[in-house]
């Protein structure tokens, strides 16, 4: 199949999933979407939406960053008063596999239901971490099959969800663990 075709059928590429995590009927959103940042908190960091601290704690928190974003809040807690040699402790408290494609955040949605998280209430950190790094496995699988390309969905301002092509390497697929 060449790949003028498939970029005319995403949905065909949709069906013909087969990896383990990746499978028929899901995509790759783009965890990044219009409208995710609030704009009342401050400071407001460059890739890591919703930054916060908890007043009067070193507790921070941050929507799912891109790999860029994580760096940005080490950066910024570490430039604080006393916080040169800060030891920062980052965890993820969702609940569902996520990956980094060169350097954004992706989720895995049902293709019916993009706006909707899957459901994996009370997984614990090591399943999704597996989870995540078979993703990982899935997409650089499917990408050899479409000239080093993977599928992922973005979300325009109006809501509306695009498909595009993404190049992608060995190299530009992390899973948290690795980012």
């Amino acid at each position: 199949m060449s790949m003028a075709v498939v970029q005319k059928e995403p949905e065909r590429v949709m069906k013909l999933r087969g990896g383990s995590v990746l499978g028929k009927k899901t995509i790759l959103k783009s965890d990044h979407f219009p409208g995710c940042q609030n704009k009342r908190l401050t400071p407001q960091i460059d890739g890591a939406p919703n930054y916060r601290q908890a007043e009067s704690l070193p507790v921070h928190g941050v929507a799912i960053p891109t790999i860029e974003g994580c760096r940005n809040v080490i950066k910024h807690i570490r430039g604080r008063k006393g916080g040169k040699q800060a030891q920062v402790l980052w965890f993820n408290l969702r609940e569902e596999p996520l990956v980094y494609i060169n350097g954004r955040p992706f989720v895995l949605r049902d293709v019916e239901r993009p706006f909707s998280n899957l459901e994996y209430t009370g997984i614990n950190r090591s399943r999704v971490e597996e989870m995540e790094a078979r993703l990982k496995e899935d997409i650089l699988m499917e990408a050899a099959r479409y000239g080093n390309k993977i599928l992922v969905t973005d979300e325009l301002p109006d809501g509306q969800m695009v498909d595009q092509w993404e190049a992608v390497s060995c190299d530009s697929v992390k899973t948290p663990v690795e980012a």
